[in-house]
């Protein structure tokens, strides 16, 4: 079957269509045959960096949908065929995957492989943010990347409850995506200045809540968005690390009783994976009532290394879909 590997740690020259066997489905386990495959920043830092416990050459990759091609001893409830939504630590970037049942859920027939393959990372991680974060019709909440596919979800979720949200965006046609996908208000960091703007919208209040994906050298400003008591979770390192001191003055040394959080999904997914089956059941209640706008652009499992290039350089909007 076609998969593309990682080569070794670099840029998106390091990924390579191959040949490789199909995996065989061990205890516990499905195969899917891949009918859409999401790509996440995840998958862009695994290849920058490498992932603990993870040789080279790998296959990337981590939700997929499509529908059982086979099944693996001790495995009930599932038929060949099925419509089925996969999440992996990797090895999505293949026309075929293996998933263990427990992860696997069922696609409804109203609900498209694409839309479906866009849940588990973005869709699963922007509903915790906002659900595990008590958001409410009297916050106000900025997010980093408001035009990306985490940022799409949490548009939509957000205009739901009916929280002040302000999107943050680079481009103008990206600033068309954000309000599209349901952002109240949307910034354009390049043309106006972000902190100002959200004190303007606020009543020079602040937000209660900054989700933040970038971090990188502009971090600080996360935390001066911020009102008394404000939090920020950072839940992303597009930017790269972000420098000490905006840790230490803006945070520690603030006075404004601050709070800062980590999100990873990896850890609901280890500690409390009960609680996904209803948070893909709201996901996919989006698509059907057309609650939701994410924009997707279909791509071929060959050019998943343009396709990772292109997200790199901040060109993309919403979801890139790889179809094998």
């Amino acid at each position: 079957m076609k998969a593309i590997h990682v080569t070794g740690i670099g840029g998106p020259e390091v990924m390579k269509l191959v040949e490789i066997p199909e995996p065989e489905p061990g205890p516990g386990m499905l195969r899917i045959l891949n009918h859409a495959i999401a790509i996440n920043f995840h998958d862009v830092q695994s290849r920058r960096h490498g992932e603990d416990g993870l040789a080279h050459p790998f296959v990337p990759g981590t939700d997929f949908a499509g529908t059982v091609d086979a099944i693996g001893p001790g495995v009930e409830g599932f038929a060949i065929g099925e419509r089925i939504l996969g999440i992996n630590l990797h090895d999505a970037y293949a026309e075929k995957t293996l998933v263990p049942g427990f992860l696997a859920t069922r696609i409804p027939d109203d609900v498209s492989f694409e839309d479906a393959a866009s849940c588990p990372v973005a869709g699963l991680t922007a509903f915790f943010l906002t659900h595990d974060n008590r958001v409410g019709p009297d916050s106000a909440v900025v997010v980093h990347a408001a035009a990306g596919s985490v940022g799409c979800f949490a548009g939509a979720l957000l205009r739901d409850v009916g929280a002040q949200s302000i999107g943050l965006v680079s481009t103008a046609a990206k600033a068309d995506v954000a309000l599209a996908a349901g952002f109240r208000y949307v910034i354009d960091y390049r043309r106006e200045d972000p902190l100002a703007r959200v004190r303007e919208l606020t009543g020079g209040q602040g937000a209660h809540l900054v989700l933040d994906s970038v971090a990188g050298p502009r971090m600080a400003q996360s935390f001066e968005m911020l009102r008394p008591g404000g939090t920020v979770v950072l839940f992303g390192r597009a930017a790269g690390d972000p420098p000490a001191d905006a840790i230490l003055q803006t945070f520690l040394a603030s006075g404004r009783n601050l709070g800062l959080r980590t999100y990873f999904l990896g850890t609901t997914l280890a500690n409390e994976l009960q609680r996904i089956p209803a948070a893909y059941a709201a996901l996919f209640d989006l698509f059907r009532s057309r609650a939701i706008t994410l924009p997707m652009e279909r791509v071929p499992l060959a050019a998943a290394a343009d396709a990772h290039a292109r997200l790199e350089a901040q060109q993309t909007v919403g979801k890139l879909i790889l179809v094998p």
